[in-house]
């Protein structure tokens, strides 16, 4: 009885060796970091409103493009730092007016850089997450006959997406975001004045906008 009982043992022993074994870690999910590069969609509101004149400036939807660093000390839990940026054409909701010159109303670039914290579902091939973010959005305004100096003002943003591992060290992902940022300015202040006379400011305290990226990563 006692022989079978340490023969029992013994098998025992090998099989949580075995198992035990087979379930470590692979090196490939022991990965905490990634680094994207992203592209996408960028899709603003309005943002400035005529002072003087019935007509609002928006931007025309554009592209784009940026990187983050993910770096998950937790197994749901991460940070992420992220810079993209966007430059949109100016449109106007009334053309008989100028915003700058008639047949060039100029643009506006977009620098957002974020630091958000991830919770995701188990880690997986596929692993989805959710995101709340704080940071900083540069707008830069290049229109002819105002003022172009470049304001920084406070941003939030919320967001949902996936990230795929395609390899021990690749990975895919897709991001939807929604942010706001902070104009620093009530609602009908003064912000632009242009060379003919006509006087904008921002169209809410918040400006909005929405954002769909994918991008590739290298993980280590």
């Amino acid at each position: 009885m006692v022989r079978i009982l340490r023969r029992a043992l013994v098998i025992v022993g090998i099989a949580v060796a075995v198992v035990a074994g087979t379930a470590r870690p692979s090196v490939a999910q022991q990965k905490r970091g990634a680094l994207f590069a992203i592209a996408g969609g960028y899709f603003p509101t309005d943002l400035y409103v005529g002072l003087n004149i019935n007509n609002k400036v928006g931007f025309s939807d554009s592209w784009t493009y940026g990187g983050r660093l993910v770096v998950m000390p937790q197994e749901r839990y991460g940070v992420e730092l992220s810079y993209v940026r966007a430059v949109s054409d100016v449109s106007t909701s009334n053309d008989t007016v100028s915003f700058g010159e008639p047949t060039n109303k100029g643009t506006v670039a977009f620098d957002q850089i974020d630091i958000s914290g991830l919770w995701t579902g188990y880690r997986s091939t596929a692993t989805g997450y959710v995101s709340l973010g704080l940071g900083t959005t540069i707008i830069t305004p290049h229109i002819p006959n105002a003022n172009t100096d470049s304001h920084w003002r406070f941003a939030f943003n919320a967001g949902v997406g996936a990230i795929l591992r395609i390899g021990e060290s690749l990975a895919a992902r897709i991001d939807g975001r929604y942010r706001g940022v902070t104009t620093n300015h009530a609602t009908g202040s003064a912000s632009y004045c242009d060379g003919f006379g006509y006087c904008y400011g921002y169209a809410s305290t918040v400006y909005w906008s929405g954002e769909v990226t994918a991008g590739l990563g290298y993980r280590f």
